[in-house]
């Protein structure tokens, strides 16, 4: 209890911190100068705004100098890092397995929540993503496996990104690729899957609903961010689900 206490309070900082480049890693800003502060009136937030959940709660979701209104963006980072580093933890333990799992859902967090701002993935998350996952695979799933993996999902989503003219941005391809390095090559099929699956079913519910056209584009890096972060927890359990059936 006592370890899953304190992995809840460290995680919630580093959510804090994803917060941070979220917003400015898409506008090219430095990530750690200047000091936070109130993107909307400039004013340098001090302890007591920056308490992870706490302070959005405690402050009712606005800046204390302006009152302008503060983005739900903020705690649910927060909150969805915590969950996630914890599920992460619960399965890995200690273990080099979890220092990659906590690495890659602070990737994926980050590249889904700005792609769903701004419609991007920036290479500056997806190029050092590619690197430590190589890294990565040193002690976890085997460098051929990784170094296959990233090229081979970056190569599918290429293809796909060719035939859509469009429907598909390079962030996506450069993310897959990341996404590969992590995984390998055997997750990296899986992973593709789920996530073509997921955004299938997504874009099928706004042209239903008549919030999209046929020729709309759909953000697909929050599909890869979930279909990536649900292979790398329970894809052995999909595969052993599929197969029970037959």
């Amino acid at each position: 209890m006592i370890t899953n206490i304190f992995i809840v309070a460290l995680s919630l900082i580093i959510g804090s911190f994803l917060n941070v480049l979220i917003h400015r890693i898409p506008r090219r800003e430095s990530c750690v100068w200047p000091g936070s502060h109130c993107p909307e009136c400039q004013n340098r937030l001090g302890v007591s705004d920056m308490i992870p959940v706490v302070s959005y709660i405690w402050l009712r979701g606005r800046c204390r100098y302006c009152g302008r209104h503060i983005s739900l963006r903020y705690p649910t980072v927060e909150v969805l890092t915590a969950v996630l580093f914890l599920l992460v933890f619960s399965k890995y333990g200690f273990s080099m397995q979890t220092a990659a799992g906590w690495i890659l859902t602070g990737l994926l967090i980050i590249g889904a929540f700005i792609d769903i701002e701004q419609g991007i993935i920036p290479n500056r998350i997806t190029y050092p993503g590619m690197v430590v996952g190589l890294i990565m695979s040193f002690f976890t799933i085997g460098i051929a496996s990784s170094l296959i993996g990233c090229i081979l999902y970056g190569a599918v989503l290429m293809g796909a990104a060719l035939v859509s003219r469009g429907g598909m941005g390079g962030g996506d391809v450069k993310m897959a690729g990341a996404i590969g390095a992590f995984l390998g090559y055997q997750w990296a099929v899986l992973a593709l899957f789920l996530s073509s699956l997921l955004g299938g079913i997504w874009g099928a519910a706004l042209l239903i609903t008549g919030k999209a056209t046929r020729k709309s584009a759909i953000k697909f890096g929050p599909f890869l961010s979930l279909g990536a972060w649900l292979v790398w927890m329970y894809g052995q359990q999909m595969i052993d689900f599929y197969i029970s059936l037959f």
